[in-house]
């Protein structure tokens, strides 16, 4: 006993999955472009985040260079400000795996 399955698809089925895929594969690289332009934006975020602490460190290393009292006072202030502000945006940033 044989049995025989035969399967024919239409041109126009085909040709509408064809335009599907196409357009799954099109959307595919929308969403790839999204994610690297997100990734590229992050990696200037870090970039300009590492530069701040560095421009920070420097303030900090210029302090009682003739300044006064006071100064010392309203500069570590407003350092310590930053500092607490910085923190708190990194405490809000998830880890990026």
């Amino acid at each position: 006993m044989n049995i025989r399955i035969d399967h024919y698809f239409h041109e126009s089925a085909e040709r509408a999955i064809g335009q599907k895929l196409d357009q799954i594969l099109a959307r595919l690289e929308q969403i790839m472009t999204a994610a690297d332009d997100m990734k590229a934006k992050l990696d200037q975020i870090d970039a300009a985040t590492n530069n701040i602490a560095a421009d920070i460190r420097s303030l900090k290393d210029q302090i009682n260079t003739g300044m006064s009292a006071a100064d010392v006072a309203a500069v570590q202030a407003r350092l310590d400000a930053t500092a607490t502000a910085l923190d708190a945006i990194a405490a809000d940033t998830p880890d990026v795996p």
